[in-house]
């Protein structure tokens, strides 16, 4: 006799008719868990799967070196700075760009923790402190709102402190009887809509500097918690809720880098201050992700990792491109430079090709009543 779990995830009875699945919110999410349960033993009986999705959870794991010292460089640079009483070479640096990306981090961990990502959520954690070290140093030296730091800190305490909460399982996503949010829903509508007003407001300080208002993050905060405050009582809508952390987190990562790149083509004495390292290991750090977020087809996870390299790259460039105006050579040496964008390319080129190997191995496996691949599962 087939197991009932096995019948549940399989049956064409239970693709077919809608009136089959169970309506009760927590019967869904059990279904759910089930199916999710099933497909990842079985895709832990085909063993290059098993071993490319082993080597690509080590990898996430291994991110976190480079992350964990991603941010020495620049600290250590503006140390000696402010040691040598020139602080002013810190006002370079673009505090929004790390408030962007400390956002984004924030965010992403609670979508990792949604989705039962441990070694993502460890590194997120990195991130958060990496960029509220850099952004100290930026308050301490009067170049960033204390007042603004202050909020901001208390904010990604709050924020890490319920990211943890669900990862260990102690904050339930499961709606109740009426339909209601649970806790953790509610809190990714509510980080969510957050991360999606902060994105306008940062779009508009890049292109608009020296005309600072909170206008734009305000209206657009007004937009979204109307509209999802709408949607999210909708049937059926927690799919939607649940994505809305990632997604915020993607949009502020693709924006983190570009106030420092404006500044970086517009004025090259900007790149005095910057650390080629620090880029060097952030592209590190981000290349080792792709991999698993191709692998488990987590399209937010995919998208922030990509673009976060492909933005690391633009920085290198920029400082390849530009001269410094005291010793006449470039930022970035033309062999640095070469040999860097030749690992890329070719590490791309290899993780493609090997998790279309790996995808076409899993399914000519399953045509023959052999494993599938398993998606991340989400808690």
């Amino acid at each position: 006799m087939t197991p009932i779990p096995q019948l549940l995830g399989h049956s064409r009875l239970a693709q077919r008719s809608p009136s089959w699945v169970p309506k009760h919110p927590h019967m869904r999410n059990l279904l759910g868990r089930r199916r999710t349960l099933c497909a990842a033993t079985k895709a832990n009986d085909n063993p290059e799967y098993a071993s490319w999705n082993k080597l690509t959870d080590r990898l996430v794991g291994s991110a976190s070196i480079p992350f964990s010292i991603l941010v020495l460089p620049q600290v250590f640079q503006n140390f000696v700075n402010m040691s040598n009483g020139n602080p002013q070479a810190l006002s370079i640096i673009s505090w929004e760009g790390y408030l962007s990306a400390l956002l984004g981090n924030t965010l992403m961990c609670s979508h990792f923790a949604d989705r039962g990502e441990a070694s993502a959520v460890n590194v997120q954690l990195v991130g958060i402190a990496n960029n509220m070290l850099v952004l100290a140093q930026m308050a301490f030296a009067s170049f960033m709102p204390v007042p603004i730091f202050a909020a901001v800190a208390a904010v990604v305490g709050t924020a890490v402190a319920i990211s943890i909460a669900r990862a260990q399982g102690a904050l339930k996503a499961d709606s109740d009887s009426s339909g209601s949010l649970g806790p953790w829903r509610l809190w990714q509508l509510f980080s969510g809509v957050f991360g999606l007003a902060v994105v306008p407001q940062v779009l508009y300080n890049v292109l608009y500097p020296g005309n600072p208002t909170p206008a734009p993050g305000l209206t657009a905060l007004a937009v979204a918690a109307v509209y999802f405050g709408v949607i999210a009582r909708g049937p059926g809508q927690a799919k939607l809720v649940a994505g809305l952390p990632g997604w915020a987190s993607t949009l502020l990562f693709a924006l983190s880098p570009l106030p420092q790149l404006v500044r970086n083509f517009i004025d090259a004495c900007s790149l005095e201050g910057l650390s080629v390292g620090t880029m060097l290991l952030a592209l590190a750090g981000n290349a080792l992700m792709v991999p698993r977020a191709l692998l488990v087809r987590d399209v937010v996870w995919l998208a922030g990792t990509v673009w976060a390299c492909v933005a690391g790259w633009g920085q290198l460039l920029s400082m390849f491109m530009r001269e410094s105006p005291t010793t006449g050579l470039r930022f970035v040496s033309p062999p640095i430079f070469y040999a860097v964008s030749a690992v890329m390319a070719a590490y791309f080129v290899y993780v493609l090709a090997k998790d279309a190997r790996v995808r076409t191995h899993s399914s000519n496996s399953t045509d023959k009543g052999g494993p599938s691949p398993a998606p991340s599962a989400a808690g």
